[in-house]
C-alpha cells in the first residue's frame, strides 16, 4: 500500500493543507486521509467523495426535481472575436 501525498489538498474536516495522502485499500477502494486530524473516506469510481444522503440532497416521494437539478445540456460557444471568412 503505497501512500502519496496530494499536493496543495486541503482537509474536508480540519483545512490543513498537504496533509492529505491518497492510497488503496486492500479492498481496492481508493482512499483519501489527512495525517494532521484522522479524517478518512472512499472516493468513487470518478475520485469524487461519496456523498451522504440526506435530507436536503435526497427527493421527497411525489416531489418533482428543482430546476438546478435537470440534466446537465452540453453548450457549444462560437468565437465572436475573430471574423468570418467571407465567400
Amino acid at each position: 500500500m503505497q501512500r502519496r501525498f496530494i499536493a496543495g489538498a486541503v482537509c474536508p474536516r480540519c483545512s490543513a493543507m498537504d496533509k492529505v495522502v491518497m492510497y488503496d485499500d486492500a479492498e481496492g477502494r481508493r482512499v483519501r486521509e489527512c495525517v494532521a486530524c484522522g479524517f478518512r473516506d472512499a472516493l468513487n469510481e470518478q475520485g469524487h467523495p461519496t456523498e451522504l444522503p440526506t435530507r436536503v440532497n435526497q427527493p421527497r416521494a411525489g416531489e418533482q426535481p428543482l430546476a438546478h437539478e435537470d440534466e446537465v445540456q452540453v453548450v457549444r460557444l462560437f468565437d465572436v472575436a475573430s471574423p468570418q471568412p467571407k465567400e
